[in-house]
């Protein structure tokens, strides 16, 4: 087959020297790392017991919108105790007269990163990917083996922007310019809980940045291996690295069951504002996170709502802890694709991931 292919292609190099003219032909690439799969990375946390809170006004979050407004909430929250992750995060606004937003306000637990860590088939028994095709290149003729990376994760980092570097800088260039800075800073591939803080200054003409600070954890891609035998049980198949928070809660009921009521309520009041406003009384009331089966009533005259009432038991997040496999987590929170229905209590790992190993 060798000699044969070897002869074609002779010939055909003796051919396309003898002619005055030629035609253009494509060629196939095989590359046999086209593909890289990573370790899944368990982040053990330290958890404050009191919660933490902070508030931005609209003028801090004037043009921001949903995820992008809470998030810059939660990083001053985060700043004020020098966390990295905050759990449970419990949002609510302040509005005016006019409907429109004063302010946002973030309630939750700050922790922070304790280490970092390769997960192992141990730590995982009954995680499998049943489904998981061979990893084959586009030519029939050659294909790899499962490569696998591990990622190590190096101490936080805080990197601050010269007040030149920041010359007619918006906010989302500064911030690239911080990230490509602080990963050649590093030697990093890159960069884990990225969190910043600005200043802005307006001008005549447009808004710059005055300063701008990040805090992220370097990463880098460490041992590329094939993949062991058994090993493709635990690994994290997507094209992006994951870490799993290990950690878990108790949760403490603070009152019986409660019903509370709203007054009369505003003609022109949406039913999602009167809810939000009616849990967050509750929450504050109880000084709880929130309610175990919480539902609500809502009361309607001539299709207008008259009255909204909230059922529910408070409760609260108490001794955060590393998962362990003894411990047994709510199924019907987390299971298989992520569906309720299951009674039966399971151990960590099997509700966790939601696949369960076969009975032989």
């Amino acid at each position: 087959m060798k000699k044969s292919l070897f002869a074609c292609i002779t010939i055909a190099l003796v051919l396309a020297g003898c002619s005055s003219s030629y035609k253009l032909s494509t060629s196939t690439r095989t590359d046999l790392a086209r593909s890289i799969h990573y370790v899944p990375t368990l982040a053990n946390l330290t958890v404050q017991p009191q919660r933490v809170t902070a508030t931005c006004t609209a003028a801090e979050l004037e043009s921001l919108k949903g995820d992008q407004a809470r998030q810059t909430v939660v990083a001053r929250a985060l700043a004020t105790v020098n966390a990295d992750v905050l759990i449970a995060p419990r949002f609510s606004t302040q509005k005016g007269e006019d409907g429109k937003m004063q302010s946002m306000t973030v309630v939750g637990y700050a922790a922070t990163f304790d280490s970092f860590r390769p997960m192992t088939e141990e730590d995982a028994p009954f995680l499998a990917h049943k489904d998981v095709k061979q990893n084959k290149v586009t030519s029939q003729m050659a294909t790899n083996t499962l490569t696998v990376a591990e990622i190590e994760y190096g101490a936080k980092q805080t990197l601050a922007l010269a007040p030149e570097e920041l010359v007619g800088l918006d906010e989302a260039k500064a911030l690239k310019a911080a990230k490509e800075k602080l990963l050649r800073q590093e030697k990093a591939d890159f960069l884990y809980e990225t969190h910043y803080t600005t200043a802005v200054q307006t001008g005549f003409l447009k808004t710059s940045v005055g300063t701008f600070s990040i805090t992220a954890f370097p990463a880098k891609y460490v041992n590329y291996r094939a993949a062991k035998k058994g090993e493709v049980e635990s690994l994290n198949l997507s094209a992006k690295p994951v870490v799993y928070y290990n950690l878990t809660a108790d949760i403490v009921p603070v009152a019986g069951r409660i019903q509370l009521k709203t007054p009369n309520n505003d003609a022109n009041a949406k039913e999602s504002d009167l809810k939000e406003a009616l849990r967050a009384a509750v929450l504050q009331k109880y000084d709880a996170d929130f309610l175990l089966n919480e539902y609500f009533y809502v009361d309607r005259k001539d299709k207008v709502i008259t009255r909204v009432t909230i059922c529910g038991t408070p409760a609260v997040y108490a001794n955060f802890r590393p998962l362990q496999e003894g411990d047994v987590i709510d199924f019907r929170l987390v299971g298989p694709n992520g569906k309720e229905g299951s009674d039966e209590p399971k151990s960590i790992w099997e509700s966790l991931f939601g696949v369960f190993k076969k009975k032989n």
